[in-house]
């Protein structure tokens, strides 16, 4: 079946506040504090030496403090806050100190329908990112391009593909059209170079991916989290306040789909 981005898309939304600015992101740099990234590190290296791809579940930050103190930070809170136009909610950490690798995309149509702009992404780095290492890369404006939606791509998918794969199948689908969209409209790609303690904030409308490494394996050590503004995930448990700084979802998985039938975190 052949499709068009246009039979999978929304019309692009009209400008407003909630686009943030022209780029779709916003970066800061020197953003955390040393000792809040050195407590991270060291949880991390005690559970994930064997494991570049870190801890294997979504929600690690529901076990460990350390990665609540850093992803719920007083100044990260606030920041999310006025972007979203709410408080927000932590419910996702990638942990990996490799490039995901995960190809074209935009975080909205992953989202239920509800959550619509209340929806952003952090990339936290931990070192001076190298070129080779296959970085984050965005296209700057391209949350105000037309949007995949979640209806559209489930409809465009076979249905032994709509379980909690779909995201995965319907990459295949979309990665070759957002690549011929990106050429068709000469959109600049920018791959993100950030030093230790530079901070990205990513709108969920962003088109954006884990470029592919260069030098298979190369270290690309960074902290992504996903947060939804509290008032807008009805579906999931309350939000719990994290030290008087930013929220996050008490959610729970179970352990053993990801590490085996003796699960270990």
């Amino acid at each position: 079946m052949s499709l068009s981005l246009n039979e999978l898309t929304d019309p692009a939304p009209a400008a407003g506040p909630r686009d943030w600015n022209d780029d779709g992101v916003v970066i800061i740099k020197d953003f955390f504090p040393e000792d809040l990234m050195v407590q991270y590190e060291k949880c991390w290296l005690e559970h994930n030496s064997h494991r570049p791809n870190g801890w294997p579940d979504p929600i690690p930050y529901t076990r460990h403090e350390e990665l609540r103190n850093i992803l719920c930070y007083e100044p990260l809170a606030r920041l999310l806050a006025t972007l979203i136009g709410e408080p927000a909610g932590l419910h996702l950490n990638l942990t990996g100190w490799v490039s995901t690798e995960r190809d074209w995309h935009q975080d909205s149509y992953l989202n239920p329908p509800w959550v619509g702009d209340s929806y952003a992404a952090v990339w936290i780095s931990f070192e001076d990112i190298h070129p080779d290492s296959g970085p984050f890369q965005y296209v700057p404006g391209s949350h105000r391009w037309p949007q995949v939606t979640r209806e559209k791509i489930m409809k465009a998918l076979e249905p032994d593909q709509r379980d909690h794969r779909w995201p995965k199948f319907s990459e295949q689908i979309l990665t070759p059209l957002f690549e011929q969209e990106i050429e068709s409209r000469g959109a600049t790609v920018v791959s993100h170079l950030p030093s230790r303690g530079d901070l990205l904030v990513w709108n969920g409308r962003l088109l954006h991916r884990g470029s592919r490494a260069k030098i298979k394996g190369l270290r690309r050590s960074a902290l992504i989290a996903h947060y939804s503004g509290i008032e807008h995930r009805h579906e999931m448990p309350q939000a719990i306040q994290h030290n008087d700084g930013g929220f996050y979802f008490p959610l729970k998985t179970d352990l053993s789909l990801y590490y085996g039938e003796d699960p270990t975190s």
